[in-house]
């Protein structure tokens, strides 16, 4: 743990720690999933064999307050599904695994789960089979499904369509074509890049390329570019993407990054280094009906080392940390009997900080001692730490730096990481009171104080989704800035708007953090409806 190293951002030395957890989880993290309105966590995972406390099931939840793990029962197999909250705070499941370990396909499955229930329930199925799909919360609720191949693994059949599924209309999903084009081109869809946008549209990239469409009404209205250099996004040349927070500041401006991935050619070579950059893209809405949307960018960058597989999280003040992943190889299992294929662990966190200067934007943080190599997980909690964990193919690898092997294959070891602004008691805000349901465009109050000093200032205020993490993407993660419509710090009362509409955030539950500068509070729980 300890001290970071010296980072750009002029030169400071910024604090970060990793913590490793005394209780370990029963099951692998390959699917990670905040519980909205706790701390509770569910994990989902391919059957190991290798539980110690010799279970079969393949989820749980684990209490980040409590530390208690609570097992739970599945109607068939998960690993591979793409999962997103619901607007009630149920969490939505889709697609996996073909029959295995006594587990049924559950590639076609639709199931739901909610806090307090003994076992996901299957609600029904979609069209097809769908392994590595993406879920994506949408504006009115329902839920959209896209991308997967109809069997496991690249070569098998793609999903032509995208469906959409409505939890008040459960039994049936509605189908639209994916355009032909994208789909020929990315090869296999395989856990697209979804955001909704404040425009209403929807940005939808995968590999290289994407859309800006409209996945109600099935338009695809703008073609990305393609991002440059030679190295894909999407499995097994995995990298990671966030929508960098909607700001009112900035008119809610929408800027896109792709983290890292890997070569092309690294399919032959697997020793070749993963990809050292980032990319980062301005989506300006159209100036006109009618008109395409414009865009700036990619704007190249390089991060501190290169990363595959890594996880990129939002923090509420817009920082973003990467962690995990390797730098070289591939995702995957390796062919020789479920090895890996990637090796030398980035055991390295970095900070990305999209506000500095230009060339000084990355900061390498602390360094963990585990390696988080191939179904790797990372979740904000509810005081702005982030929960590390999972990784099922960490076993006999390269390493250029000592560090702890797991027991097995399987790494069931959760560590707590704190970035450099948590560490910032004296200038950190504490919410005192905040509603438990808000409207959108409709003014709320807060009451304060100061985590030590009770006349720290605040200065801004942001709503952060409920983390949905698999395979170096989360399909849930969004920030979301509010108008401060009047600050009283003599009575330490804020009055805030919440968001404008279901495009700048859908309805679900929201965290909500106080900002002094960069240095946030513990979250309160908000149901944005």
């Amino acid at each position: 743990g300890g001290g970071g190293l010296k980072g750009g951002g002029g030169g400071s030395l910024l604090r970060s720690e990793y913590e490793l957890l005394a209780q370990v989880s029963v099951i692998v993290a390959v699917h990670l999933v905040h519980v909205p309105g706790t701390d509770k966590y569910l994990y989902m995972e391919r059957p190991s064999g290798y539980h110690y406390d010799g279970s079969r099931q393949i989820a749980g939840t684990f209490d980040l307050v409590t530390r208690r793990w609570q097992h739970l029962e599945t109607p068939d197999g998960l690993f591979c599904c793409g999962h997103t909250l619901m607007s009630d705070g149920s969490v939505a499941i889709v697609g996996g695994h073909q029959a295995n370990a006594g587990f049924p396909s559950g590639m076609a499955s639709i199931r739901t789960w909610r806090d307090g229930q003994p076992g996901l329930n299957k609600i029904t199925e979609m069209k097809t089979n769908r392994w590595y799909p993406t879920i994506t919360l949408l504006q009115d609720g329902r839920l959209l499904i896209m991308g997967g191949t109809q069997g496991v693994g690249a070569g098998t059949a793609n999903n032509e369509n995208y469906e959409i599924w409505d939890p008040k209309n459960p039994l049936v999903t509605i189908e639209k074509p994916v355009e032909k084009n994208y789909l020929r081109a990315v090869r296999q869809n395989y856990y697209p890049f979804n955001y909704v946008l404040p425009s209403g549209d929807m940005f939808n990239f995968c590999a290289r390329i994407g859309w800006i469409m409209d996945p109600m009404t099935n338009t695809y209205k703008t073609t990305l570019p393609p991002r440059p250099g030679y190295a894909g996004a999407q499995f097994p040349y995995t990298g990671s993407s966030v929508m960098l927070p909607l700001m009112p500041a900035k008119n809610y401006k929408v800027e896109i990054m792709v983290f890292g991935g890997a070569n092309e050619r690294a399919n032959v070579n697997l020793s070749m280094d993963a990809g050292s950059w980032s990319h980062r893209i301005t989506v300006n809405p159209p100036a006109a009906a009618g008109l395409p949307y414009t865009f700036d960018g990619w704007y190249e960058e390089f991060m501190g080392s290169p990363r595959v597989m890594g996880d990129a999280t939002l923090l509420p003040n817009g920082q973003v940390i990467l962690m995990n992943g390797a730098k070289q190889g591939l995702a995957g299992d390796a062919s020789s009997g479920g090895g890996s294929r990637a090796n030398y662990p980035n055991f390295y966190a970095e900070l990305y900080d999209p506000d500095a200067p230009a060339g000084t934007r990355y900061t390498t943080l602390a360094r963990s001692q585990i390696a988080r190599l191939y179904h790797s997980t990372v979740a904000l909690t509810t005081n702005g730490t982030l929960l590390v964990t999972g990784c099922d193919r960490c076993w006999k690898i390269d390493s250029d730096l000592p560090f702890s092997m797991p027991r097995a294959k399987a790494e069931y070891r959760n560590e707590i990481f704190y970035p450099p602004a948590w560490y910032d008691f004296a200038r950190k805000p504490r919410i005192l009171t905040a509603p438990s349901f808000i409207s959108y465009n409709v003014q709320f109050s807060v009451t304060y104080t100061g985590e030590q000093d009770p006349n720290v200032p605040v200065t801004s205020a942001v709503l952060v989704a409920p983390s949905s993490c698999t395979h170096s993407f989360n399909m849930n993660q969004r920030v979301v800035g509010l108008v401060m419509q009047r600050n009283d710090p003599l009575n330490k009362i804020l009055t805030l708007v919440a968001p404008p509409s279901a495009n700048h955030a859908p309805p679900q539950k929201y965290m909500l953090f106080l900002l002094n500068g960069k240095t946030y509070s513990k979250a309160a729980w908000v149901q944005l409806g």
